[in-house]
């Protein structure tokens, strides 16, 4: 598993970039141009691949050259084609027309949520039961540490670099990640002996096994971070936090508390299981939420935002281990990608709800209700977690039953 983690890491990290700069920094620019909490909000739907992925996840599962890799065949053609669109902002601002860069960020994570399902593929045929906990939490820290880089880091520079000088960054993490994958000597493993047809009707079984209950829990886990945590850099703005003190806060104390959140959450899974990790994750995350409801209403200052905000942030990364861990401890070898990436669409299907809904209750009602209420229902997925959520994991496999 030496060089397991460090790739993993890096191809989350990679895949992590475009959605922080959807989440944070364009949420602060269009804010910091006067644009509505409702405006700012819909701008969560550009992710809108993340949430279809699955319908091409099939695909991924099934095809492949078993000489350069199976899994590498998907991977570095999504990267070049990140690569290539990341360029091509580096000539193309805004100002140039919102309807191009939103169409170009459509384009970014279709390439984004396809390298996703692939490295997802990737980590069910590389990691082994006692190897999901550091291995979900190298990949959690990855995409966390992608997604702060993409919105704090980018937006505490773009003031000093530009627009261009920010995708140019990007573009630059993109090339190590790729260059990292085309050394990378994928392990040879048999092409599943199904088609398309069998890895389609191989993962309706396992939908249909985890059952509505472990779905809808999903989409629950996610929705109450998102509809509170999708206003925290609007609210900064309107307090008069510059573009790039937003950026410093979010990329250096926000990057190491996501860290350290999810590399200590996979010490927690490894030893007690995902369903304690979430009880304490969860529960942490929803105090912080609502205490940033509660500052909102005084004066915020970068000290006390940083401390509530870092708290937030750690929780997150380790609520984010515990869901890993819970889905892929389900992974199945003729659809292992595929049922991975449903359990994460499903997962990201509650953050899309949520932004759609956040910014209009925002301008209706204020930060207050809609951060307390988002750290509410965090404090119920705790609780949840707590009690009737531990009956959510997968049977044991039966005697002679090994990990594929």
């Amino acid at each position: 598993m030496g060089r397991t983690l460090p790739l993993l890491f890096a191809l989350y990290f990679c895949q992590g970039l475009p959605g922080g700069f959807l989440s944070k920094a364009l949420p602060a620019i269009l804010r910091a141009q006067g644009l509505s909490l409702t405006v700012v909000s819909f701008a969560g739907a550009l992710s809108l691949p993340w949430t279809l992925k699955l319908l091409w996840a099939p695909l991924v599962d099934r095809y492949g050259h078993e000489g350069f890799g199976r899994r590498k065949s998907w991977l570095v053609p999504a990267q070049l084609g990140m690569l290539v669109v990341t360029l091509c902002f580096v000539a193309i601002e805004p100002r140039d027309g919102l309807v191009l860069v939103a169409t170009m960020f459509l384009v970014l994570n279709v390439f984004a949520a396809t390298q996703d399902i692939a490295v997802d593929g990737l980590a069910v045929d590389l990691l082994r039961d006692r190897e999901l906990a550091p291995g979900n939490a190298a990949q959690v820290s990855g995409f966390k540490l992608g997604n702060i880089v993409g919105g704090g880091v980018l937006l505490a520079v773009i003031a000093w670099v530009g627009w261009s000088g920010a995708f140019a960054i990007m573009a630059t993490l993109i090339l190590a990640a790729l260059v990292m994958v085309l050394r990378f000597r994928e392990p040879a493993r048999p092409r599943p002996e199904v088609d398309l047809a069998g890895v389609l009707r191989s993962l309706g079984r396992a939908l249909r096994t985890q059952g509505a209950g472990f779905w809808a829990f999903l989409v629950f886990a996610k929705f109450g971070e998102t509809f509170g945590g999708a206003m925290v850099t609007p609210l900064l703005v309107d307090n008069g936090f510059s573009l790039s003190l937003i950026g410093s806060i979010d990329g250096v104390v926000g990057g190491l508390a996501t860290m350290g959140g999810a590399a200590l959450g996979g010490l927690v899974a490894w030893r007690r299981g995902w369903a304690s990790l979430l009880t304490i994750a969860a529960g942490l995350q929803g105090l912080a939420l609502c205490g940033l409801g509660l500052y909102s209403q005084v004066e915020v200052t970068p000290l006390g935002y940083a401390i509530v905000g870092g708290l937030e942030n750690a929780a997150g990364g380790a609520v984010a281990v515990a869901i890993f861990h819970l889905a892929m401890s389900w992974r199945n070898d003729e659809a292992g990608a595929a049922q991975f990436t449903a359990a994460q669409v499903v997962y990201m299907l509650g953050s899309l709800l949520a932004y759609s809904v956040s910014g209009l209750a925002a301008d209706r009602f204020g930060y207050l209700p809609v951060l307390v209420a988002g750290g509410v229902m965090t404090l119920a997925l705790a609780a949840l977690a707590w009690g009737p959520a531990r009956r959510l994991s997968p049977p044991p496999p039966a005697a002679g039953d090994g990990p594929g």
